[in-house]
């Protein structure tokens, strides 16, 4: 749309009638253009369109051309008058628009810059991408106006000047992958010639990384089993895990479990389709090494956005998770009974509607609640991550401790000269930021690989440690534990020790795990399923929650008295679950043995008011509480009053 504001638009002079794309194919095929105005950039020439043909050309084969039927011309005419508005209003991007190009005769198809890489002689290269931008002809200079050195390539490299005398390296193949060294000198022959290294050799590592990963996991069932074993309604679960607003004063009252924006809290929820999408794809192709890391006005859309439009969100949570809401319920339960009543409303609560008469003044309890429950200060983390659960990187942490301690003892870590090849060293600091990564034949990030330090800004040079996180395929970064503190180093948001974790970009790690760690693992750990059942789930959570909540009025009368409902206050204590490792709050609800059916009754905190001497008289449940309830007042007005007689008589 056009500009609101005041705007200065620049002109281009007409263009005389072109030559077409068969004509034109000959001179500017595989040429080098500069496009992505006003902040121009190489490209490479492709393919050159007009309303008739496309002349392309691939490699060193043959030029081919393509005749457009009607619809095809038609089409092309039509994107043509697109980009012509795009560029005179803008597509969307900040910094886009601005030029009135006039009429686009020929359009040419070409490839970004990438970047330069970096072979083994030391000889630089040129890398352009495989993701086209269509260009029209107007808008390419062919000429740098400002040359850039960092793009010039050059020849191979003599091996004492790519390795000096003294200058630190790391071992990138071989059974000292990962080690470390220092160039002592260059040996052999012309064609046969070798670095000395004195490297620091360092035993071989179990794979204890993976093992944990693959031993410590946490099960995950969908929302409607969740709320199942809760006996909520679907809806009503959904709402209390998300956001849920409450006027006056826009509280938010909600768990904050899950987001729109596609955020969650590790270790209570995950979006099920972003997960299965990770898997199936890392098994059919490499992700990792798919698409272009720099894209420039005319690229065209990446196909991932509109996949991410078409997939099903599907929420699943933990037993922590379904344990918190409970929690939740036993502390407010008049909330859950309102929402109950009210599913339709997909907007704004009235803090009355929720509460009672004096819902105002609980809004400031149950936020203060709210924010003293263990998932307030948690990290939340995108849908796309996969993360490890903190006890797994707790443990991990501690492995990696007690094999550094074993190593100190051992003494081990002896120095000796190695000849090695070229193609297997890599120099510290001979990265530069307009390289491109040498992303060949590696393998995609796996939770718990181990690996070692290259190029990540702020991690010494060869520092070991292992990855606990997963980014998002387009990021390439993944979260890594290091073996031991470092400057420079964080916490990961409190996932693990201070000093220890850091963003890395993957590319710049050295995976040094065995390639048949996977296989070790199998056969040390038996695989475990990341899943549960809800009666799995529904014994993991250990409690009993009543099918229907006391209504909202009955929660206002007792709210009346503070001595009655400092008597209902639930503490919470953390508990370890030895099996799992897994650390959780849950409510101090101590089990009592019953014979009926196996099942357990849990008994609430001492003081409180039960079922359990009502029995099966009573036909209606309701009934049976209020007369409950008033028994229980008058016992306790009994004994008041005579405590009150034994005072005076005293």
């Amino acid at each position: 749309t056009p500009s609101k504001y005041p705007t200065t638009i620049l002109s281009m002079p007409k263009l005389p009638q072109l030559p077409g794309a068969e004509n034109l194919a000959s001179k500017v095929l595989d040429v080098s253009v500069f496009i992505n105005w006003p902040m121009m950039h190489e490209a490479k020439v492709v393919a050159v369109t007009d309303i008739c043909c496309e002349v392309r050309k691939k490699g060193n084969k043959a030029t081919t051309v393509k005749k457009f039927s009607d619809a095809e011309s038609e089409r092309w005419l039509t994107d043509s008058r697109t980009i012509e508005q795009q560029y005179a209003m803008g597509n969307g991007i900040p910094g886009s628009g601005g030029v009135r190009i006039g009429e686009a005769q020929i359009r040419l198809r070409v490839v970004p810059l990438q970047g330069m890489k970096t072979f083994a002689d030391g000889s630089t290269k040129k890398i352009f991408g495989k993701e086209e931008a269509d260009v029209p002809l107007q808008m390419a200079l062919w000429s740098a106006p400002a040359p850039d050195p960092r793009f010039v390539e050059r020849g191979p490299m003599t091996l004492s000047d790519l390795y000096p005398v003294g200058c630190n390296v790391i071992l990138t193949k071989g059974k000292h992958k990962g080690c470390i060294g220092t160039v002592v000198g260059v040996s052999g022959e012309k064609d046969e010639k070798k670095v000395v290294t004195n490297v620091r050799i360092i035993p071989p590592e179990p794979p204890f990384g993976l093992a944990i990963a693959r031993s410590v996991k946490e099960s995950y069932v969908s929302s409607h089993d969740a709320a199942k074993v809760l006996h909520l309604d679907p809806s009503v679960f959904g709402k209390i895990t998300g956001s849920l607003s409450v006027d006056p004063g826009r509280y938010d009252l909600g768990l904050n479990l899950k987001y729109k924006e596609g955020l969650c809290v590790s270790g209570y929820t995950r979006k099920k389709n972003f997960v299965e999408k990770n898997v199936a794809d890392s098994k059919k192709v490499n992700p990792w090494l798919v698409g272009d890391s720099l894209k420039v006005v005319g690229s065209s859309v990446s196909k991932g956005d509109d996949t991410k439009k078409k997939d099903r969100t599907i929420w699943e949570y933990t037993p922590q998770a379904i344990r918190l809401v409970a929690a939740y319920r036993q502390q407010f339960p008049s909330l859950f009974s309102a929402i109950s009543r009210d599913t339709t409303n997909k907007g704004f609560y009235n803090a009355k509607h929720l509460f009672g008469p004096n819902g105002n003044e609980m809004l400031p309890k149950v936020r203060k609640w709210l924010n003293s429950i263990e998932t307030a200060k948690l990290p939340r983390i995108p849908a796309t991550t996969i993360a490890m659960p903190l006890s797994a990187i707790a443990a991990i942490q501690r492995a990696a401790e007690v094999r550094a301690a074993k190593l100190a003892e051992s003494g081990s870590g002896a120095e000796s000269n190695i000849r090695v090849p070229p193609s297997a060293l890599y120099r510290e600091n001979s990265t530069k930021a307009t390289d491109v990564a040498a992303i060949e034949n590696r393998s995609p990030p796996e939770l718990g690989d181990r690996i070692a330090n290259l190029c990540a800004n702020g991690v010494p040079f060869g520092a070991r440690g292992t990855v606990v996180s997963i980014h998002n395929l387009s990021s390439g970064c993944v979260e890594v534990v290091m073996d031991e503190e470092f400057i420079g180093g964080s916490n990961l948001q409190g996932s693990c020790a201070n000093f220890r974790g850091k963003l890395c970009v993957w590319f710049h790690l050295l995976k040094i795990s065995a390639a048949d760690s996977s296989d070790l693992v199998e056969h040390m750990v038996p695989p475990k399923k990341s899943t549960a059942n809800s009666d799995s789930c529904s014994s993991a959570v250990s409690i009993v929650t009543p099918k229907k909540c006391p209504s909202s009025t009955e929660f206002a009368t007792k709210s009346n008295d503070e001595k009655d409902v400092k008597k209902h206050k639930i503490e919470d204590e953390m508990v370890t679950n030895v099996s799992t490792g897994l650390s959780y709050n849950r409510l101090q609800l101590k089990a009592v043995n019953c014979k009926q059916a196996g099942f357990k009754e849990a008994s609430g905190p001492k003081g409180t008011l039960t079922f359990k001497d009502i029995g099966r008289k009573e036909k209606c449940g309701y009934n049976g509480w209020k007369k409950h309830i008033s028994r229980a007042y008058k016992k306790d007005s009994i004994n008041a009053t005579s405590s009150t007689i034994e005072l005076d008589a005293a």
